[in-house]
């Protein structure tokens, strides 16, 4: 069994390496697919938030240009009156080359607006408390303060402080410059930009969120300072790509940040894993499908390739049972043939002898009992001239169900008192082209064979009945005897070697291995088909069938080959 598989395995291996190429060939390009469409989308993000980053560096740089102006003139002229009309007119001014810009602004050093570009409806309220405004009464720096998202009192909408500090001629803290830059401008801009389900994202350095595309006011002036990047990727340079989910909603994305040199601001640009993975997706699909095309067609011409071998194996099977067959045959012949001489011979000489001992009855009762040994040698001789088919196949038309009934008194006898014969006949008449007295042996050696099986005796069903091709409903082409029993039995082992010539599982001296033999000869010579059906301990069921005969006596089957097949299952 196992060179048998080590046989097909060796057969097989050339398919099987091909096919281990293919796998692998297909696993190196989805890998190296994977990884390119990944550095593709931190390539795209990378790029990306760099030209954001550049963006909103001149916008703040822009409005820090006006701002430093703005201080540099109040500084100039610390006694320019509160709400100077020729002052807010060069705050429009500038107000107006800022779209981004909603509002400019003067706190004195008591808190209070002095210039606005709101004016008149600037609201008298202090701004003392606002962080800005803190932040630069207590730093003398000059440096420019961004501010977290803020709501306006004056007119309840969100916006972002950038300002600078006004110091006196003295170095005393004499106010701040405020520039009031609407989140919405940004939050229009990057709208304009496809980023599918991704993010786009202004942030201060501290991690506080400035603004966000899409919009999400929920989240606006919140910190993420102990989310990356901010948590550890800045510390040790200033752009990147990472891959994270997402604080905010959980979504998995690709992450591109970058600090501003000029302004304490980050800029964060995230595509969506799965909008990034899509395009590889694809073409994974795609070339699954091809290698998956490649496959089947390799186990295709595999399996056709194990039909023709199997077909092979089959044809050089038959030849060597048929050459085995015909080497027994001729052996079987000459001694049935010398057998048979030298049983003549004996019956010549009982009969010879018999008159000299008429009046001696113990040498008649030995003749007697000679008599019915030659009768036994005869038909041992007979088996072996039907094996090597020197006896003349004597076929004409025959009804199988009368010939049934005319050998079923025999088959009661050789089945034996404790077994019970059991017949089904079809109401059609089955007329096939046979010999009768093979037949009748056959029927014999089946009987024999179901005896055997059954030592504590059951029940022999035999059933005939007229059957098609393959397909239900088909008109009948043969006749089909069934003899089944319930007995102990084939094993797979067994059930391979049944019908060949001498092989028995009987001990010595209880069968000689020839009657399925013959049996499955007779049907070869009828053109008809044989299926043998056992399992151990379910019983055996043996189906002959015989190509029923054309009007004329000549058999609808033609010179139809003989099928074989051996299968293990329930038949009942």
């Amino acid at each position: 069994m196992w060179s048998k598989i080590r046989r097909r395995g060796l057969q097989s291996a050339p398919t099987l390496i091909l096919a281990l190429f293919i796998v692998v060939l297909l696993s190196a390009e989805l890998w190296r697919s994977y990884l390119a469409a990944r550095q593709d989308g931190e390539r795209t993000v990378f790029n990306l938030v760099h030209v954001l980053s550049e963006q909103a560096a001149r916008t703040v740089q822009s409005i820090d240009l006006n701002i430093q102006d703005i201080v540099k003139e109040l500084a100039d002229n610390p006694s320019l009156p509160v709400n100077s009309a020729d002052f807010r007119a060069e705050l429009h001014n500038r107000l107006s080359t800022l779209p981004y810009v909603r509002a400019i602004f003067v706190i004195g050093p008591d808190g209070y607006i002095t210039h606005d570009t709101d004016y008149p409806t600037t609201p008298h309220v202090s701004l003392a408390d606002r962080a800005y405004f803190k932040a630069h009464a207590q730093d003398p720096s000059p440096a420019l303060h961004i501010g977290p998202p803020l709501k306006s009192r004056s007119v309840g909408v969100w916006f972002i402080s950038l300002t600078r500090r006004i110091e006196g001629k003295d170095g005393r803290f004499a106010g701040v410059v405020v520039a009031a830059m609407e989140p919405r401008y940004f939050k229009e801009f990057y709208q304009k930009l496809w980023v599918g389900g991704g993010t786009i994202a202004l942030l201060l350095a501290d991690g506080t969120l400035l603004t966000r595309s899409p919009n999400d006011e929920e989240v606006v002036g919140k910190s993420f300072a102990d989310a990356e990047p901010f948590k550890s990727l800045l510390a040790q340079g200033n752009r990147g790509v990472l891959w994270s989910d997402s604080p905010i909603d959980g979504v998995k994305r690709v992450v591109g940040y970058q600090r501003l040199d000029s302004a304490p601001l980050v800029m964060l640009a995230t595509l969506n894993e799965d909008d990034v993975m899509e395009p590889w997706r694809s073409h994974a699909m795609i070339e699954t499908a091809g290698a998956g095309i490649l496959l089947l067609l390799l186990a295709t011409l595999e399996w056709l390739a194990w039909r023709y071998r199997r077909r092979e194996e089959l044809a050089r099977q038959r030849l060597e049972r048929t050459q085995r067959l015909e080497s027994i045959g001729r052996f079987a012949g000459g001694v049935a043939h010398d057998l048979g001489n030298l049983l003549r011979v004996i019956r010549s000489s009982v009969l010879l002898l018999r008159p000299t001992v008429s009046d001696r009855p113990e040498a008649l009762g030995v003749l007697d009992e000679l008599d019915v040994s030659l009768a036994s040698g005869r038909e041992l001789v007979n088996q072996l001239l039907s094996y090597a088919r020197d006896r003349q196949f004597q076929a004409e038309a025959t009804d199988l169900g009368l010939l049934i009934d005319d050998v079923l008194p025999m088959l009661r006898q050789a089945a034996g008192p404790r077994i019970s014969l059991v017949k089904t006949f079809a109401d059609a008449v089955a007329v096939c082209v046979l010999d009768g007295t093979q037949f009748r042996a056959a029927m014999v050696n089946l009987v024999l064979n179901a005896r055997d099986a059954m030592p504590a005796g059951g029940t022999i069903f035999i059933d005939l009945r007229l059957v098609g091709e393959q397909k239900a409903g088909d008109i009948p082409h043969w006749a089909e005897v069934t003899v089944r029993d319930e007995g102990t039995g084939m094993s797979e082992h067994v059930r391979r070697q049944a019908f060949d010539p001498f092989f028995t599982t009987k001990g010595q001296g209880l069968g000689n291995g020839l009657g399925l033999n013959q049996v499955y000869d007779f049907i070869e010579r009828c053109g008809g088909q044989v299926e043998l059906f056992s399992e151990e301990g379910k019983g055996t069921s043996l189906k002959l069938r015989f190509p029923l005969s054309a009007p004329g006596g000549a058999s609808d089957a033609g010179t139809s080959s003989l099928q074989y097949s051996a299968k293990a299952g329930d038949f009942t």
